[in-house]
């Protein structure tokens, strides 16, 4: 399957005269976003905290969940709060547990061990929450195909609260109260939140219910909800956007050791600006700094260690948990490359879908080769791995392409499954392996031929070796935060001749080069691109598709652009 590069349509001159105040590069990213009105394009540059977010009281099930918290606070209740292992649900639980403590509560918590325990609720676990005195049980990013363990408590006088926001797959549990923008008859005018911004707007219904809390203490929270947004690939638009565009500044000057000790660990650095609300933090940082060591903690080993790292009270023990999930991430970084190098070398060009499986490989790091398989590839990737009687993966997906909507297509060949249109998870028994795979390819060759007869990057504008400046770069950063829904502007630039070329990084995967045109050299990486090495050679004419960003090292700023695709130039 081939790859397509499709530049977007130029602006109308009647969009150009109506903003005079924007260059045209400004203008032609805010056209291919579809911001296209003054309060579209206001509320996209100045996103406002106190405006632009909604009501929490308007999602479906927030006032009898808030209700049933209210009680179980006064009453001295014990509560137990069980989250995910990822980000999302670390966070998720982290956020919660501040908050009850704040309202003078003492929740109990507990997050699953991802590979002895899987997703979600477990009987084991409800009984020994129970056992222990629980009286109300609140499940963050997690709880929505427990029907089983929802029952057991029920039947044992227990309520459980659902705070989640995957996609629904029809019958609810019989939970006190399930709050899930997704869930149908839903009123709350933002859907796309993150567990933890679900979890977020629970906190603000909570707090709002009360005067001993200073009003804006709630603001502490979004640096987690930042990092969980991006983490869980999170539409970075609407709520979102300001979720996490307050949320960097908060990260910037965070009150959590935890995250302190993690910043000083890497070497972050983090610049405000107070009167802009700006800091020199962005989604970068946030979805490959921060997400993968928080992660890292539940595919590596316990999740329970990286929520200690964002409740931590001591520098002591903040600094011993922050090594700790640093040497975990590169420990997951190596056993990552080397399974991606397997999968990579068993894959068929021709096949609409990525689906590979071993004994091997852990399922704590599949969802990240199917990503960067899908990155790659641009097509679905499903990745799992094979035990003894039954199979765990997870599938990444892209654009135009819902793969839990597909993955449910399959359901009465699975176990369990669940996840977003983005991303999704599935347990399956190897009797039925093949016969899910087979049924994948059908949907997947029937739905991806109805997205476009070849894959397709799609481009904002042809740059012109004059337009590589650091102004351009300043332009375009008015658009960050970046992530889903706000990717990084792409353009292309053609007959671009090779100075030089080499492979870097650890394993030679990335490819460095040295790039000329009219006179004008420029640096570029292309990250992943390091089989290209040896399809060009020096002297070489290129096109390339590419974002515009800045290297900074010993002191010094220059410009590189960052590859994303290229081809030899037609002569």
């Amino acid at each position: 399957m081939q790859t397509q590069w499709k530049i977007n349509k130029k602006i109308p001159k009647q969009f150009i005269e109506s903003f005079p105040e924007y260059t045209e590069l400004t203008l032609q990213l805010l056209w291919d976003r579809n911001l296209k009105t003054q309060q579209d394009i206001d509320e996209f540059f100045n996103p406002d905290y106190n405006q632009d977010l909604h009501d929490p009281f308007l999602m479906k099930g927030m006032k009898k969940a808030v209700g049933r918290i209210e009680k179980a606070i006064k009453s001295k209740e014990k509560i137990t709060i069980f989250g995910d292992y990822d980000a999302d649900g670390v966070c998720s639980t982290a956020i919660l547990s501040e908050t009850l403590n704040t309202l003078k509560s003492k929740p109990s918590v507990y997050i699953p061990n991802r590979n002895k325990e899987g997703y979600g609720l477990n009987l084991k676990a409800v009984k020994e929450a129970i056992s222990e005195g629980t009286t109300l049980i609140i499940t963050v990013d997690c709880g929505m195909s427990d029907f089983e363990e929802i029952k057991l408590a029920n039947s044992l006088g227990v309520d459980v609260i659902i705070v989640d926001h995957h996609e629904l797959s029809g019958k609810l549990p019989q939970a006190f109260s399930i709050v899930n923008p997704r869930q149908s008859g839903e009123t709350y005018p933002f859907l796309e939140l993150a567990a933890a911004g679900v979890v977020f707007k629970l906190c603000q219904a909570l707090l709002s219910r009360t005067s001993t809390i200073i009003n804006g203490w709630e603001k502490w929270l979004l640096d987690l909800v930042a990092i969980a947004t991006v983490s869980d690939c999170m539409l970075l638009i609407g709520e979102n956007r300001t979720l996490v565009r307050y949320g960097l500044v908060v990260l910037a000057k965070t009150k959590r050791i935890g995250l302190q000790m993690l910043m000083n660990k890497v070497n972050i650095k983090s610049i405000v600006d107070n009167q802009l609300s700006m800091t020199s933090l962005d989604s970068y940082v946030l979805g490959f700094i921060f997400g993968p060591r928080i992660n890292a903690a539940g595919r590596m080993g316990n999740a329970i260690t990286a929520y200690e790292l964002l409740v931590s009270k001591t520098k002591e023990e903040a600094e011993k948990l922050a090594k700790e999930l640093d040497k975990k991430n590169r420990e997951r970084i190596k056993i990552t490359n080397k399974i991606f190098e397997e999968v990579d070398k068993r894959i068929k060009i021709e096949d609409s879908i990525i689906f590979e499986g071993d004994k091997d490989w852990s399922v704590g790091v599949v969802g990240l080769i199917a990503g960067r398989l899908a990155e790659k590839y641009l097509r679905p990737a499903i990745i799992f791995q094979e035990e003894s009687d039954r199979s765990t993966g997870s599938a990444r997906s892209i654009e135009g392409f819902n793969i839990v909507e597909a993955i449910s297509e399959c359901k009465e060949l699975l176990e369990d499954f669940g996840g977003h249109p983005g991303a999704a998870g599935f347990t399956v028994l190897n009797e039925n392996l093949n016969k899910f795979r087979k049924k994948l390819f059908k949907i997947a060759d029937r739905k991806i031929k109805k997205i476009s007869s070849s894959l397709i990057l799609k481009v904002d504008k042809k740059m012109i070796v004059e337009e590589i400046n650091f102004k351009a770069f300043e332009e375009i950063q008015k658009f960050s935060p970046f992530g889903e829904g706000n990717s990084r502007p792409l353009f292309i630039m053609k007959d671009l001749k090779v100075l030089s070329l080499r492979r870097v990084g650890s394993d030679n995967n990335h490819l460095k080069l040295s790039l000329s045109r009219e006179g004008k050299t420029l640096e570029a990486i292309g990250f992943w691109l390091g089989d290209f090495y040896d399809k060009i050679k020096k002297d070489d004419s290129l096109e390339i598709v590419f974002e515009l960003d800045v290297n900074e090292w010993n002191g010094t700023r220059e410009l590189q652009l960052k590859i994303k695709d290229l081809r030899l130039s037609k002569s």
